[in-house]
């Protein structure tokens, strides 16, 4: 995060600060934000580790809204349709806690392999 602020306080970035606020206000900002349901820590605003503490989260990836075992069968399968998964974050009972998308890869090309290595075994390409 100190990084980041010390690249964005630079002048090649000068064009995207707001004339009338500040980093500090900024940073306030987030904050305070009322979507953040996270417990704050008055510290949040003067301690960079605090701030990245209370203010991280996972808040656009959605998840758990095609649970395994109730939607889909433990192979992806959507319950009660032919030919039809979901291999994708709805299906996470939980976030990874960061951005998902190496996780969702990672699980599409797990199952990719294992639809592949089920139609080799069943004669099919």
């Amino acid at each position: 995060m100190s990084t980041i602020m010390n690249v964005v306080d630079t002048y090649p970035f000068s064009k995207f600060w707001y004339s009338n606020m500040t980093m500090q206000a900024l940073i306030d900002m987030v904050v305070s934000l009322q979507w953040n349901k996270r417990p704050q820590h008055p510290s949040a605003v003067f301690s960079l580790e605090q701030f990245c503490i209370d203010t991280v989260m996972a808040m656009w990836h959605f998840h758990g809204g095609c649970q395994v075992g109730k939607v889909v069968d433990h192979d992806y399968k959507v319950l009660g349709v032919d030919a039809l998964r979901v291999i994708d974050g709805s299906t996470f009972l939980q976030s990874p806690g960061t951005n998902p998308q190496a996780t969702v890869m990672m699980l599409g090309r797990y199952m990719g392999e294992k639809i592949l290595h089920e139609r080799r075994s069943h004669g099919r390409k």
